[in-house]
Parts: structure tokens; sequence; C-alpha cells
């Protein structure tokens, strides 16, 4: 009978001893570099515009992860804010406005 039930018996769940809170950091740290480039670019009038391109396709795809893996109701404004950020001009008010958004999400991850 007891092997029966042994048998019958669904397997535990597994409490994996590691957590993905790592994707946010890495996606907040990442984001803030690009800022970095993208002021710094804009200060100086600095041709920074591959590496800042291409480090963008890096924040999106590590947004995208801590959205997905660490999740928080704030970080989808930086999926958006990021989403919309090829629209804006480089020179214009909206660039650095909605790379501001962005950092909100963010900051609202860590506050909220």
């Amino acid at each position: 009978m007891q092997r029966l039930r042994a048998a019958c018996t669904l397997p535990r769940p597994v409490n994996l001893p590691w957590t993905f809170a790592w994707t946010l950091h890495l996606g907040a740290a990442l984001y803030a570099c690009n800022l970095a480039v993208g002021v710094s670019a804009q200060m100086f009038h600095a041709k920074f515009g591959a590496v800042h391109h291409w480090l963008y396709g890096v924040v999106f795809t590590a947004a995208i992860a801590a959205t997905v893996l660490a999740f928080h109701p704030a970080l989808p404004i930086t999926i958006l804010a990021l989403a919309i950020m090829p629209l804006t001009k480089p020179g214009g008010a909206a660039h650095p406005a909605v790379a501001t958004a962005g950092a909100l999400g963010y900051l609202g991850a860590y506050l909220l």
C-alpha cells in the first residue's frame, strides 16, 4: 500500500536558490550607461552615434528581460519609452524627455 501511495504522490515544487532580480540591476545599469553616453554626446557634440545606437539595442533587450524575469508594474514604462525612442529626433526636446521617462520606469521599480 505504501508503494502505491508513494507512486501516486505528486513531486514537491522545487524552490530555486536564485532569483532573476539581477536582470533588473543589469537593465538599469545599461540604461544609465546609455543615458550617460547620450548626454555626453549632446553636451560635447561628440559623435557617439554608432556606440549609442548599438547600446540602445542591448538596453532594449535587457529591459525586456528585466520586465519578463523580474516583473514590476513600473517596468513597462521603460519598455514603452524605449519603443517610442526611435520616433524622436536626437537633437529635439522629446528625445531626452522620453529617455527620462524610461529612467523613471527603472526608478519606480526600485522605489515602489
